[in-house]
């Protein structure tokens, strides 16, 4: 009796860590912060400089196959100056379930660039564009079309953003 007893109030508490411990929670991340503020977070950690311009929405549905007009916010920057890929965007979402979309959109889009890049373009950006990779913190999605060093401060610009 005093072993199921055991067993049970050790089930328990291993249920109860792991529900703590729970990952990607809204309530984790300030819903707040203007994808516009990360942005210029995001371009003093990879040193962008002028390097890096604003799209408009009818570009990111055009090229990205994103309709944004009814996100919460976004931001997509692309190189302006210079021969190479960088790009990087922000979405901020007005629910949980739509950051879900979004995220999935990114993926389809990263996935649609390496499907359709050309490999007599600019063959020495190709590991770039196949490392591209995508984070979400809550309610906002981010991508990033950069090198290993840049993405990873990037990345952390994103986040520390965004810490509740």
């Amino acid at each position: 009796m005093k072993r199921s007893i055991s067993l049970l109030l050790l089930a328990c508490l291993c249920l109860g860590l792991l529900c703590a411990c729970g990952g990607g929670d809204s309530s984790e991340y300030r819903t707040d912060v203007s994808v516009n503020d990360i942005a210029a977070a995001v371009d003093t950690a990879i040193e962008a400089g002028d390097n890096m311009a604003s799209v408009d929405a009818n570009y990111i549905l055009n090229r990205m196959e994103m309709d944004v007009s009814d996100y919460a916010e976004y931001v997509v920057k692309i190189n302006a100056f210079g021969a190479n890929v960088d790009e990087y965007g922000i979405f901020k979402a007005t629910d949980e379930a739509q950051a879900a979309e979004i995220a999935s959109a990114v993926e389809a889009y990263l996935q649609m660039r390496n499907d359709t890049w050309m490999t007599e373009y600019m063959p020495e950006e190709r590991p770039k564009m196949e490392a591209a990779s995508y984070q979400t913190a809550g309610l906002y999605v981010m991508y990033a079309v950069l090198w290993d060093e840049p993405k990873a401060a990037a990345f952390e610009a994103f986040t520390s953003s965004l810490q509740a």
